[in-house]
């Protein structure tokens, strides 16, 4: 083979290889900045995780023992970072709105938004978003991760001791 062509497959594998590459890079880049951000809130915190879950933009870490619950997530305008103390916290419930689309003669209903609510003891509300598909165009298994905190928020709640007052 002539030297010229072989330089020319090679600069045409770089072309099409390099940019794959690149958003792989990217890619660990944005989820290794998430994670440290997480790893760094819960060292300024100083709390010990029980339970830690990771999916899509969302990292969020449970400390049973300070009742607190943190959640680091990735957002368009930047790196969000909620901490709950679930002491304040009544009860919690999944919201989730969805969108029903006709495609092909049946109706699809597509996920918009996942959100917990958590109703505090003062009588507000406090919406924890998970899942907006503004935000995020992938999903993973959002509902499954949605119900999942909201039973283990609301167990925590349940097993929570009541402290009665002496008269």
């Amino acid at each position: 083979m002539k030297l010229d062509i072989l330089i020319v497959d090679f600069a045409m594998l770089a072309l099409v290889f390099v940019p794959y590459l690149i958003f792989i890079l990217i890619g660990k880049r944005e989820e290794r900045n998430l994670k440290n951000t997480f790893l760094e809130e819960t060292r300024k915190l100083r709390l010990r995780l029980d339970e830690k879950d990771k999916w899509n933009n969302n990292i969020i870490g449970l400390d049973k023992e300070k009742t607190t619950l943190l959640l680091v997530q990735k957002r368009r305008t930047g790196l969000l970072t909620e901490v709950i103390d679930l002491r304040e916290v009544r009860a919690c419930e999944v919201l989730q709105e969805v969108q029903t689309v006709r495609i092909e003669q049946r109706n699809e209903q597509i996920l918009q938004k996942i959100d917990l609510q958590l109703k505090l003891y003062d009588g507000s509300f406090r919406i924890i978003r998970l899942y907006d598909c503004e935000e995020t165009y992938t999903q993973d298994y959002e509902l499954k991760h949605a119900e999942k905190w909201n039973n283990t928020i609301n167990s925590l709640i349940v097993f929570r001791p009541t402290i009665n007052s002496a008269a």
